[in-house]
């Protein structure tokens, strides 16, 4: 196929909720927006909390209520943590917040209808396509993409890199990989829960152990995810045992297995990175990175998909100032950027400081050494 030519004001490199959150409020601020997505809205992705806070992020973007209606998703009432003593938990009652509850979102179904969305509000999206080449010329970005079948050429005035923990683009800058601990996240779903959840079984739980820490979110349709979280050097992770490890791991929690118990089909455990980390460098002549491109957080903060929103919509206005005239605002953003990663670092540390019963675990000695360095 030939190549067609195509021009826009911002090209966003990544369709997830980051993503799609920075085209939308560019597309609303009036510039041409295209988003370069490697892969579909029908594939699993992990994360679906959305604390109370997150939806009044995206009544700022103006996302319609019912995308995260209670008809594909679950209303959450709250987050209930077994952390720091074995009596009692600690709850974090949305009831009060001014929306009353959270989200547990049902992806990718919500990946879908936000993508819907933001096309319907003028933004191209090219799903399942690869970026071939880039380069700057003359204050102008030039990018050959394909998806398997067409090959197209872009041009934007800049370029915004939202494509999660590998920040693909901003590495071919120059931008390096900051790393801050090696933990990884174990995860199943489950579905078929043979019995009604309860109010209490609409809570998102939390409950530490000895080499990290669990976490448990119903679902709508009666299923539910199951993520432990922990260091590679700590569990058994080949193929033929994994399924014994994530058992005799969960039997000896607390709270957790009996929540896990009335579901009755599980998929296959994925494993995936669930470190903290960040980019030393944010920005450059003519692009951004946001998102986990920019800094991924500890799931414990479970800011994950409210940060990816926040950062599209707080971007989306500073690239709209900046490509309006305004050459300080790619900074002050990129400042306060850092400000979220020092005040994210200092929460983080002070909520695993909380936690003293497994005092000689690697685990936690890992978490209060390095912690103990950040004051």
């Amino acid at each position: 196929m030939g190549k067609a030519s195509n021009a826009y004001d911002v090209v966003v490199i990544g369709g997830g909720p980051c993503g799609l959150a920075v085209a939308l409020s560019l597309a609303k601020n009036g510039l041409s927006v295209a988003i370069i997505e490697r892969g579909s809205y029908n594939q699993k992705r992990v994360g679906e909390h959305l604390p109370a806070s997150a939806l009044g992020v995206l009544q700022e973007l103006g996302v319609p209520a019912a995308l995260v209606d209670d008809k594909e998703h679950l209303h959450c009432a709250g987050v209930v943590s077994w952390w720091g003593n074995d009596n009692f938990p600690h709850s974090v009652n949305y009831f009060f917040h001014p929306f009353g509850h959270g989200v547990n979102l049902s992806r990718p179904k919500f990946d879908r209808a936000f993508a819907d969305y933001v096309r319907r509000m003028g933004v191209v999206i090219f799903d399942h396509a690869k970026i071939q080449k880039s380069s700057q010329n003359t204050g102008s970005w030039h990018i050959d993409i394909a998806d398997g079948k067409n090959n197209d050429h872009l041009q934007a005035l800049f370029i915004i890199d939202a494509s999660g923990k590998s920040a693909s683009f901003s590495r071919m800058q120059g931008s390096r990989i900051v790393t801050f601990e090696s933990q990884l996240a174990v995860i199943r779903y489950y579905t078929t829960c043979a019995l009604p959840l309860s109010n209490r079984e609409n809570h998102v739980v939390i409950e530490s152990c000895d080499i990290g820490w669990w976490y448990f979110a119903p679902l709508s349709g009666g299923n539910c995810v199951c993520m432990l979280v922990t260091d590679p050097d700590l569990i058994d992770l080949r193929k033929h045992t994994i399924d014994m490890s994530w058992h005799s791991r969960l039997e000896k929690t607390r709270a957790i297995a009996q929540l896990v118990h009335p579901f009755t089909t599980a998929s296959d455990i994925s494993v995936c990175s669930a470190r903290t980390q960040r980019l030393n460098r944010f920005h450059g002549e003519g692009w951004l990175t946001i998102g986990d491109a920019a800094m991924a957080f500890d799931p414990l903060s479970s800011h994950g998909i409210t940060k990816g929103l926040r950062h599209g919509w707080m971007a989306g206005k500073a690239i709209s100032h900046y490509i309006r005239g305004d050459n300080f605002a790619i900074r002050r953003f990129c400042q306060d950027l850092e400000q979220i990663f020092a005040e994210y670092l200092s929460t983080r540390a002070g909520y695993y400081a909380t936690e003293q019963r497994w005092a000689d675990s690697l685990f936690w000695r890992r978490r209060h050494c390095f912690d103990q360095q950040q004051h």
